[in-house]
């Protein structure tokens, strides 16, 4: 007979199962994988780039300008945003995919997972990327529909895995004498 007190630990994630959770959604996960088929955490996908930013794309985010011997002229860089010697991930997609250099995505990661929960962050450097970028349709905050779905199916399967261990022999509760 299973102890009532094995009973409660059924609903129980545990921290190890938030931490694999975090790491499924976090820097190279399931919002990574959506960003780069141009699909939002808002549900929306499909968003076409600007016509003067896909320019800068289509010419590898690097002035319009050659110098005297023909060469391409430099990346684009300002404090805020440093291109110059990086690898571009997402030259040449038609769409918006939230992927340039792949560092604000690389910064998605879990902190503090608790017994039920963790609690996912970027880095505080991307912040005025991130909500600028979501006032224009392009959210990466959160969590879309299929995603969620995806993270309720995790969620039951560790919950089955826990019912099994904790409850081995069918329950009997006897009332009264």
């Amino acid at each position: 007979m299973a102890k009532v007190s094995q009973i409660g630990k059924v609903p129980s994630m545990g921290k190890k199962f938030w931490k694999v959770i975090g790491e499924l959604i976090g820097r190279k996960g399931i919002v990574y994988n959506d960003c780069t088929r141009g699909i939002m955490q808002n549900n929306t996908r499909g968003h076409s780039l600007s016509p003067q930013y896909k320019k800068y794309k289509d010419n590898d985010m690097r002035r319009f300008t050659t110098d005297k011997r023909g060469k391409k002229g430099d990346r684009l860089k300002n404090k805020i945003f440093p291109l110059l010697s990086r690898s571009l991930e997402t030259i040449g997609k038609p769409y918006v995919t939230m992927i340039l250099t792949g560092d604000t995505i690389s910064g998605l990661h879990g902190i503090k997972p608790k017994k039920n929960s963790i609690t996912m962050t970027f880095e505080r450097r991307d912040t005025v990327k991130i909500l600028g970028n979501k006032a224009r349709g392009y959210d990466i905050t959160g969590l879309n529909t299929k995603n969620i779905k995806r993270i309720k199916i995790e969620m039951i399967k560790q919950f089955n895995r826990n019912k099994v261990k904790f409850i081995k022999k069918n329950i009997t509760i006897n009332i009264g004498k």
